[in-house]
């Protein structure tokens, strides 16, 4: 098991964090499944030749009444 591998123990310790105090055994199993499964994925992608023009622009613009 890696240094950063999560246990039902942290992930029920991070919903509490976050006010999700309700949840049951099965949702805790089930958001430990997600959560592996998440960082699984993001471990894939491939970042290093990644430049700031890659970033998404969030374009705003405010409207002018007239």
């Amino acid at each position: 098991m890696t240094e950063d591998a999560l246990t039902l123990d942290k992930v029920r310790s991070m919903a509490e964090e976050i006010g999700m105090t309700r949840l049951t055994e099965a949702h805790l199993q089930q958001l430990l499944r997600a959560t592996n499964g998440a960082r699984a994925r993001r471990a894939l992608l491939p970042f290093a030749d990644l430049t700031p023009a890659d970033e998404p622009a969030h374009v705003l613009m405010l409207a002018r009444e007239d």
